[in-house]
């Protein structure tokens, strides 16, 4: 074979081979890539579990101190982010600070109707800046009155979910026997209470800083279901208090107070009587665009106030849905002045407030309230003075504005060691409750009552 035919046959060939092995070679990276993306799976794979493992390990066997540096370490990391710092700040300030404080009372005494009663309280709470994680509190009585043992007691639980967002707090208080004050408004009552109390606190999120504290979303809930003792009225007396936003400045009010700014504040009272007066029911809406506490008018002298749309109706039960017997539409408001002058810390407030009551009434109360404050190191005292006009809304007529006034001195002197004497004097002329179909009537009531107690208390 010539040399020249020998060089054809190669040629010919290496173009075989090379065509064939272009198919080879594509069908060789396609399993090749698929192998490689498998290997990198696992090793990512390998990897996490390492990191796992590694933690765990450090978790388990490593310095303790290195723990805490390395969750320092975030921390401060967290803290100089301009954004998350000021949060992170905050939310950490929310918790610090809690104590847990317990309060011991006992005494004894005599007022006008006891000629004898003992008393004993004990007290305890875990407090947090936040809210009150748990509390409890026990208060009994037992003496003589009328001619006749009688015994009260008040009972007291509270708890709190302490996230920083969606705060809820809530409190159960069940009471008996209990006698209510001379100065309760916007009428006297005869009988002793017994029921239970329902405390609800809502919060969406509050921001506490050094200087300034923002609730977002606060409201307040109270439920008092009442049930009569001597044939009065039971009823279920239900009120909410909230509002968009309430901002305090710390330390900012008079003597060290917040100075508070409340936005959009709304109020509801309703009152739910029983069956003996046939469900005929009242309730009071107030809207408040603003509300202000704590305005310095000199370094010693503040003044607040706010006022807003007010609608009362009575109600009765007998249509679906009830039927309004009376209404009114109004304005509610107040302006508050404080002020302190050596030893003395005082308050006048002036007031319009629409006050739901029995049998499908409510009452416009106009009053003006004073109170001082007397604090010595072994001496304080409390007056508090008030007179109003208030007017009686109710089916079938408006009774005549009737004047009612009344007010309460309280005293405590140190002994020393614990012990101290206790002394209250407390007078009213005074609305008394009834039902429509009464004449409304005013009357003058005293009561005096002075005793010892002992109190003691620990914060841990």
């Amino acid at each position: 074979m010539s040399r020249r035919a020998l060089f054809t046959i190669i040629a010919s060939a290496s173009v075989c081979v090379a065509g064939s092995g272009t198919a080879v070679r594509a069908d060789v990276t396609d399993d090749a890539r698929r192998v490689l993306d498998r290997a990198a799976e696992r090793f990512e794979e390998a990897r996490r579990l390492r990191d796992v493992l590694q933690l765990a390990r450090e978790l388990a066997y490593a310095d303790p101190h290195q723990v805490e540096w390395a969750f320092a370490t975030a921390y401060g990391t967290m803290l100089t982010d301009p954004i998350l710092g000021p949060l992170v700040s905050n939310l950490a300030a929310q918790y610090r600070g809690g104590y847990v404080r317990v309060d011991l009372d006992a005494g004894a005494g005599l007022d006008a109707a006891t000629p004898a009663a003992a008393t004993a309280a004990v007290a305890a709470a875990w407090e947090l800046p936040l809210c009150r994680v748990l509390g409890a509190r026990a208060a009994g009585l037992g003496g003589w009155e009328d001619g006749a043992a009688i015994a009260s007691y008040v009972l007291t639980g509270s708890a709190c979910l302490p996230l920083p967002a969606n705060t809820v707090q809530f409190a159960y208080t069940r009471r008996g026997n209990v006698r209510t004050s001379l100065l309760a408004v916007p009428v006297l009552l005869d009988d002793r209470r017994s029921g239970d109390i329902y405390d609800f606190e809502l919060r969406f999120y509050r921001y506490r800083g050094e200087h300034h504290q923002l609730d977002a979303m606060p409201f307040q809930i109270q439920i008092d279901v009442s049930r009569d003792q001597d044939g009065g009225f039971g009823s279920i007396g239900s009120s909410v208090d909230g509002a968009p936003a309430i901002w305090r400045r710390r330390g900012q009010g008079l003597a060290g107070d917040d100075q508070v700014f409340r936005f959009m504040r709304i109020q509801l009272r309703f009152q739910d009587d029983d069956a003996a007066v046939g469900g005929r029911d009242a309730g009071a809406v107030t809207l408040t665009p603003l509300e202000m506490e704590g305005i310095h008018v000199t370094p010693d002298v503040t003044v607040g106030g706010g006022g807003g749309y007010v609608r009362a109706a009575g109600t009765t039960g007998a249509g679906d849905p009830p039927l309004d017997v009376v209404e009114e539409s109004g304005a509610a408001a107040h302006l508050q002045l404080d002020w302190i002058l050596g030893p003395v810390r005082g308050q006048v407030r002036v007031a319009r407030d629409y006050l739901p009551t029995y049998d499908a009434q409510f009452v416009v109360d106009d009053r003006i309230t004073t109170r001082l404050d007397y604090a010595r190191s072994h001496l304080a005292a409390t007056l508090i003075v008030f007179a109003a006009r208030d007017q009686v809304r109710r089916e079938g007529g408006t009774p005549p504005a009737e004047v009612v006034s009344g007010g309460a001195l309280d005293g405590a002197w140190s002994l020393g060691h614990g012990m101290h004497a206790l002394a209250r004097v407390e007078a009213a002329h005074a609305l008394v409750a009834g039902t429509s179909a009464d004449a409304v009537l005013t009357r003058f009531d005293v009561r005096a009552s002075a005793g010892l107690a002992y109190h003691w208390d620990r914060r841990f």
